[in-house]
């Protein structure tokens, strides 16, 4: 299994590596933006998984799906999308989940912090090939 993290802080990517390897037998590509993610997307876009923030600089993670969406090769790469707790009050919640809904590339979206269990079920549930 191979899987794409895309996400502007090197620690959460440090972090989200070591967890994963720890428990799992995976692959994994990093890219530090949106733009790069993309990049190697396209010239990769066999990936089982792309993981993806959503608050980076210049492409966020859900122009990133945007794009996604208007590729049918990227098209077929599920998406776990990230995301930083954020209080919001519940008319924008539930408008940010519709949102999330109309990308269908987006198969869950798990928030930070998030205990390694959490995230591997989410990532065992919509990974193109089995963990």
């Amino acid at each position: 299994m191979r899987i794409l993290i895309i996400d502007n802080d090197k620690s959460t990517v440090t972090t989200l590596k070591a967890l994963i390897l720890s428990q799992e037998k995976i692959e994994i590509d990093v890219a530090l933006s949106g733009e790069e993610g993309l990049d190697k997307m396209k010239n990769f876009p066999n990936y089982d998984l792309a993981m993806i923030d959503i608050m980076m600089p210049k492409l966020s993670g859900m122009d990133v799906c945007k794009a996604m969406v208007n590729d049918w090769q990227l098209s077929l790469i599920p998406v776990l999308l990230m995301s930083s707790a954020l209080p919001l009050p519940p008319e924008e919640y539930e408008e940010s989940l519709r949102k999330f809904s109309d990308l269908r590339v987006i198969k869950a979206v798990i928030e930070k912090p998030f205990s390694v269990d959490v995230l591997l079920e989410k990532m065992h549930k919509i990974a193109r090939k089995p963990l």
